[in-house]
Formats: C-alpha cells, sequence, structure tokens
C-alpha cells in the first residue's frame, strides 16, 4: 500500500500511467483517468500552454480540484502554481484541463488532483 499522491492511470488501456499527473486520495484514483498531454509553448510569450484530459469513469458526477504546478528544464519546482480549480464531471465523461504557466522557464508540470471536499 503506497502513500498519496498517487500516479494518474492512463485513459488508454494499454498507455503508461500519465506521470506529470497525480492524484491525493486512492478512492479517487479509482474514478478519474489522464489522457496524453498537450504540451506547447505559446507566442509571442515562451509560455508552456497544457492541455490535459480528464475522464470521469465512474457511474456518479464528481467533483475535484485541478492545481497545476510548473517545473523548470531540471525538474525543479518554479514559483509558479494555478489557483486550484474545480471541474465538474458527469458520468462517463472527459473534460480537457488547460493551463498556462505565468513563466518562460517552464519546461515541465505536475497537475494535481483531489476530491473537492
Amino acid at each position: 500500500c503506497s502513500a498519496p499522491p498517487y500516479p494518474a492511470y492512463a485513459i488508454e488501456h494499454d498507455a503508461e500511467s500519465v506521470s506529470q499527473v497525480v492524484v491525493g486520495d486512492a478512492s479517487l484514483q479509482s474514478v478519474v483517468r489522464a489522457g496524453q498531454p498537450l504540451v506547447e509553448r505559446t507566442s509571442p510569450d515562451n509560455q508552456l500552454r497544457i492541455v490535459v484530459p480528464i475522464r470521469n469513469i465512474d457511474d456518479e458526477q464528481i467533483q475535484i480540484l485541478a492545481q497545476v504546478a510548473y517545473l523548470d528544464a531540471q525538474r525543479r519546482p518554479l514559483p509558479d502554481e494555478s489557483n486550484r480549480q474545480v471541474m465538474t464531471l458527469p458520468a462517463g465523461s472527459t473534460q480537457n484541463y488547460v493551463a498556462v504557466s505565468r513563466s518562460q522557464k517552464a519546461a515541465d508540470f505536475v497537475l494535481r488532483l483531489t476530491w473537492n471536499k
């Protein structure tokens, strides 16, 4: 039995877990899946823009909090985090979580998902 945070399972059955997405609770890990992130640079500001599909595989609507923290090229945390955003996911639905870094130094990210309690 491992301690949180837990890796998010992938939407695609044959894909590895999405390492940039972590889940704060084992009960949430069992009902959400993360898709392959789209990561791109914005122009002209050269900020990091991420789009991560999040799927609710449960048969009930769930409400979660999503927060992204950006990392530099050496995977060190930057002082660049989003506010926690509420996502309401109807049963069986997928929604994209979209965020843009404030820093041009952002090279990677960690998206944390928790229950909205």
